[in-house]
């Protein structure tokens, strides 16, 4: 007989368990649908990105300069007469990125129609805003093919410094009519 009250104790237990536990299924009105952004960047990494954000992240606290020359450092202006001749210079190729902030320059591969087994790409870096030879660098990169494969081949120096000559010719030009 204690057996049997027993079995039904446990059952009326489980059953009001099993109800407890369904009822708290339901769908609460007060339970906000986190957004994409909130489903990808928990809080701690919002509160990172905008300290990072507002300059105050790890590194920029490590390399900080208190001095107002050093703010604008590696930062080039887009008035710069040196950005602006590479730019201009460099228009005739078609580019693949152009970063201001960075000063840096790269134009897509250039297959000439004269030389079809051959390609270049011309990197500039612009790294001062004076008009000056150390105000920027050209690197020009040179493939062939070979087996029907693009090949790094090595350029002559002189026509990176051809180039580099040319973008400071036009820099002195563009900063006379300013």
């Amino acid at each position: 007989m204690m057996y049997i009250y027993f079995t039904r104790f446990l059952i009326f237990g489980f059953s009001i368990t099993g109800l407890l536990l369904l009822s708290s299924c339901g769908k609460d009105m007060n339970v906000k649908q986190l957004s994409k952004e909130e489903r990808l960047w928990q809080d701690r990494d919002r509160r990172k990105l905008a300290k990072t954000q507002a300059g105050n992240g790890i590194l920029s606290d490590l390399f900080k300069k208190d001095t107002k020359e050093d703010k604008n450092l590696g930062v080039i202006a887009t008035n710069n007469p040196v950005w602006r001749a590479s730019l201009e210079t460099l228009s005739k190729f078609p580019l693949l990125s152009v970063d201001a902030g960075s000063g840096i320059i790269i134009t897509e591969w250039y297959i000439s129609e004269k030389k079809p087994t051959q390609r270049f790409k011309i990197t500039v870096l612009v790294m001062e805003d004076s008009i000056s030879a150390n105000a920027l660098k050209v690197s020009i990169h040179k493939q062939v093919i070979r087996k029907n494969r693009w090949v790094n081949s090595k350029i002559d120096i002189k026509k990176s410094v051809a180039i580099e000559r040319k973008i400071i010719e036009r820099a002195v030009e563009i900063n006379s009519n300013i």
